[in-house]
């Protein structure tokens, strides 16, 4: 052994000795443990097994119980028998429900442009996007969230189209 040995411990089947400034490790191979590939298969099979009526048991029912909410791993308790509702049932409800959400988006939509007219509300906003003071105009009256009149006079583009 070399003089500057300080301590010896064993770490998974090894020797380790610090000798000095520098650690030395024994060339022993560590154990390897042989398992079978079958075995492997077993024991998933059985954590699946085990594990799926768990999930079951996790389970909670929220009840209302006398005006208390509760929650409950039991079904909650009913003095009357449930009914379901059925399949045409639900999809009336869905089609009654698409309906009304679209009935209320189209009485939010603003009106299209006037068709006479030969421009449109292209989702232009700014007057650096205009090509004349008419066209800048026709986008204040009728298109939404333009950005064309800054002191709220009615007069869009005053510094590059529409001077007085």
């Amino acid at each position: 052994m070399s003089m500057g040995v300080k301590t010896a411990i064993a770490s998974a089947g090894r020797l380790v000795r610090w000798t000095g400034y520098r650690v030395e490790r024994s060339r022993q191979p560590r154990p390897r443990l042989a398992v079978p590939s079958w075995l492997c298969l077993v024991v998933a099979a059985v954590t699946i097994v085990t594990a799926a009526p768990a999930a079951d048991a996790a389970s909670m029912n929220k009840c209302i119980i006398n005006g208390t909410v509760t929650y409950q791993q039991a079904p909650c308790p009913s003095t009357q028998p449930r009914k379901d509702p059925t399949i045409e049932e639900l999809n009336a409800a869905e089609k009654a429900r698409r309906a009304a959400a679209a009935k209320s988006r189209t009485e939010t939509a603003p009106l299209p442009a006037a068709t006479s007219s030969r421009f449109s509300c292209d989702g232009r906003t700014y007057c650096s996007q205009m090509h004349s003071c008419e066209e800048a105009k026709f986008f204040l009256e009728h298109c939404p969230g333009v950005k064309m009149d800054g002191n709220h006079d009615g007069v869009p583009c005053e510094a590059q189209w529409c001077s007085r």
